[in-house]
Parts: C-alpha cells; structure tokens; sequence
C-alpha cells in the first residue's frame, strides 16, 4: 500500500505541483475538477501511507480502487488540457470530450468514497 500512496501522491503533485495553491474560482470548471483531483488523491495518498504502516501491504484488491483513483486523475488532467489547448476549434469534438471528462469526474467521486470507505475515514475533498 505504501507504493499506492506514492503513486497517488505523485499524481496530485503532477496535477497541481505549486504547494499553497488558491481555491477554484467559482465557474470555473477544469479548476474545479483539478483541485478536486488534486484533493482526493492527496488525502487516498497520506491515507494509504497511514494503512501501510499500521497493516501492511494489503492485497491487489485492497489496491485496486486507489490505483484506478490515480488512473482516472491522471485521464481527466489529460482531457482538460485537450479542450484548453486545441490549435482548431472543433465545437463537436470539444464537446465530446467536455462528456468524457464528467463521466471520468463521476468515477473519480465513486472511486474517492470507495476508498474513502475503505480506508474507514471521512475524506476532505468534495466532488465539484
């Protein structure tokens, strides 16, 4: 599990890499969504790194939702940077991919609690 929290840690640094960052401007939605990212895999991180110490490595199973939690992150930073950074607006494909990212935010929340439930604690980031 100690290898799940670094992943995880290592996540939300390349999300957000600035320690002491500001809050999401309301109405902003990619900033939103990167700070929730950012939160959740923070908190699974140092949560995670507590679990290991005080049980172990845990099984593949146990791992899985966090590691999938670093994936889904890791996926959604991908998107929003597409929809950021086009060289020619496509409306469509904006769209679609403003549909995969809040699907990907939906597993990410999912992802977030059932970690969350796993690790017996209440979690300090909230889904946007």
């Amino acid at each position: 599990m100690d290898d799940v929290a670094d992943c995880l840690l290592s996540v939300a640094w390349n999300l957000f890499p600035l320690m002491g960052r500001p809050p999401a401007r309301p109405g902003n939605r990619p900033e939103e969504i990167r700070s929730f990212l950012v939160d959740a895999c923070h908190d699974a991180g140092m949560r995670a790194r507590e679990w290991a110490a005080a049980r172990g490595a845990g099984s593949e199973q146990d791992r899985r939702p966090f590691l999938r939690l670093a994936e889904v992150a890791v996926d959604t930073d991908l998107f929003l940077s597409m929809v950021s950074g086009t060289l020619v607006a496509d409306d469509e494909r904006v769209r679609r991919r403003w549909a995969e990212i809040e699907v990907l935010v939906r597993e990410a929340c999912d992802l977030a609690g059932e970690v969350t439930e796993f690790l017996g604690r209440q979690t300090a980031a909230s889904c946007p």
